[in-house]
């Protein structure tokens, strides 16, 4: 005899985990390309500065200069947003792992719980309630470190 819990049980065990489509930007090649994007724009607000100043009749060392000042805040500002981008991911993965451990946890320990609890019962009522604690303990050592 099966159970609605069991069936429901039974069709989300197999149905597929879904696939989370990665962004161009996320890809290697897209963070290649955003890089050079980048690169060039450096390049271009550098060379802009170079020609205003130039244009204004400056020395060509103060025209280096403050090129290079500009270019060096630039990209300054960019890795300081790669870091905080990077800090910020780091976190949000430290606090999804937190949340797996603390959950595998809580439910190992209820499992505990229904199998001692497992006295005085039929047969059939034994052999269901350890068939759904084998699917959670395979739930957890198989698809929640994927999470």
């Amino acid at each position: 005899m099966v159970t609605p819990v069991q069936d429901a049980v039974d069709t989300n065990q197999n149905s597929e985990p879904e696939h989370v489509p990665v962004s161009f930007w996320n890809s290697v090649p897209g963070a290649i390309l955003l890089a050079l994007i980048f690169t060039f724009l450096i390049f271009i607000v550098s060379s802009a500065a170079d020609l205003l100043m130039l244009k204004e009749h400056e020395t060509a060392r103060i025209t280096i200069e403050l090129s290079d000042g500009v270019s060096s805040f630039a990209i300054g500002l960019l890795s300081f947003k790669l870091v905080r981008m990077q800090q910020d991911r780091r976190a949000k993965l430290r606090k999804r792992v937190e949340v797996i451990a603390d959950m595998n946890h809580h439910v190992r320990n209820a499992l505990q719980v229904i199998s001692l609890s497992t006295q005085g019962r039929d047969k059939e009522e034994i052999t269901a309630i350890r068939e759904s604690m084998n699917r959670i303990q395979w739930a957890l050592r198989e698809l929640l470190p994927k999470i």
